[in-house]
């Protein structure tokens, strides 16, 4: 009799142990299952621009994997997101406003939109779980778009097809990414990289290339600005400038 009743107090102690384990275990929280539901985030976009919105983007480092969504002028855009990591300093939303660089009947093919963006238009915020909110995108005014890079517009009047080339490297057409330009009278747009601190670029190293090189003038370009070249098949003049902001 007492060898049973030692089995089963040992018996019921390791039920027992089992019991407060599982009981315990974070999984089976409510408390936790609630902390983990997500927020509700309401972008409201008032401007006449679509526009991306990114979060926590290093603007030093663009990565275009930290895209949340696209928003078209007057629309909305219902984003759900788990809370802020850092419960103090929360995230950072940045908004990048696209503006058309060339139509369709310009580029022959899609039209084309660049990046630009507006003086103190990010959102801080600090996400907590469960909660709604409501994020409104207002219209630029004259002079607060800034944009990101730099643009050149080559037509090729020569009677042989070519390639742009920056130094050593050859520029690919935004339109459609060919490295070619026909012959005749083929335009192209192309997109040169300003250095986040920078925001002129001595570009002297700017060539079309057939059979020979054929070198552009040398030229200081801008953010927010379009340089126009046409190549002959000896020359090649410009640059003629065009500012890009649309709200001037």
């Amino acid at each position: 009799m007492l060898f049973f009743n030692k089995r089963s107090f040992v018996v019921g102690f390791i039920i027992l142990s089992f019991f407060l384990l599982f009981t315990s275990c974070p999984g089976n929280n409510d408390d936790d299952d609630s902390a983990n539901n997500p927020a509700t985030i309401h972008f409201v976009n008032y401007t006449t621009f679509k526009v991306d919105i990114y979060k926590n983007l290093n603007p030093e480092n663009f990565d275009p994997t930290k895209l949340v969504c696209s928003i078209n002028d007057g629309n909305t855009y219902i984003a759900r997101m788990n809370a802020s990591l850092d419960q103090v300093i929360g995230d950072v939303f940045y908004i990048r406003y696209k503006v058309l660089l060339a139509n369709s009947f310009d580029t022959g093919t899609t039209s084309i939109y660049v990046d630009a963006q507006r003086d103190l238009s990010n959102i801080s915020l600090v996400v907590e779980s469960g909660k709604t909110y409501t994020k409104q995108i207002p219209q630029p005014t004259v002079g607060q778009l800034k944009f990101i890079n730099g643009y050149v517009k080559v037509q090729n009047m020569s009677s042989a097809q070519v390639q742009i080339q920056r130094a050593n490297t050859i520029l690919l057409k935004l339109d459609n990414n060919s490295a070619y330009l026909s012959a005749g009278s083929d335009i192209g747009f192309y997109e040169i990289t300003l250095n986040y601190l920078d925001d002129v670029l001595n570009m002297s190293q700017l060539k079309a290339f057939s059979s020979s090189y054929l070198d552009f003038p040398s030229f200081n370009i801008e953010r927010g600005k379009l340089y126009s070249f046409i190549i002959y098949n000896s020359v090649i003049t410009g640059p003629n400038i065009t500012n890009l902001d649309s709200l001037r």
